[in-house]
């Protein structure tokens, strides 16, 4: 799960909120700005058509009305049907993880079997991924063929020259360099 910085809020946001037709670039504006074009959530590839992605209230507007234009509560998110944005629905808790807010890896960590799992068992990390779904089987097949990749590589001694071909996962990447590089 990405750590979001949100970025200066876009001089057309004013006009996303009264003209909800705008809704593709502040999606264009937030990916390529923010999110480098990968899932807030799942940190997969996106391109941010409509097909492929949606714009995320991070609180949801059904229930946090006063939430719904506030620029720090929008992402983007993919638009699987089995997680992430679609999956959450309208689901939210005081125990979801507001990555604008706060670094998700601060909750969540990796298993080498493509797994996340919350650290120590926090309610805050078990929460988020149910509400999200995030060991979804395609989504864990990914990351355990990234992560033995990853260990190869480093064994090999070849990580550093490898690491920028790898787009997808940064929080994946980010731990497996922390915790088992020799």
């Amino acid at each position: 799960m990405l750590a979001i910085k949100k970025a200066d809020k876009p001089e057309f946001f004013k006009s996303y909120v009264e003209d909800p037709s705008q809704k593709k670039a502040l999606r264009d504006y937030i990916l390529e700005k923010e999110q480098q074009h990968l899932c807030c959530y799942c940190e997969t590839q996106i391109s941010g058509n409509r097909e492929d992605s949606i714009l995320e209230h991070i609180r949801p507007r059904s229930k946090y009305p006063e939430w719904e234009y506030d620029y720090n509560n929008l992402l983007v998110s993919c638009s699987s049907k089995d997680r992430c944005g679609h999956f959450k629905k309208n689901n939210f808790s005081d125990f979801f993880i507001i990555q604008t807010e706060e670094n998700p890896a601060d909750y969540l960590t990796y298993s080498a079997s493509g797994d996340i799992r919350p650290i120590d068992e926090n309610r805050k990390g078990r929460e988020t991924i149910d509400i999200l779904n995030l060991n979804q089987a395609k989504l864990k097949q990914a990351r355990r063929t990234l992560f033995k990749q990853l260990i190869k590589m480093i064994r090999a001694g070849n990580l550093d020259d490898c690491l920028a071909y790898f787009k997808e996962y940064p929080a994946l990447v980010d731990y497996v360099k922390e915790n088992y590089r020799g």
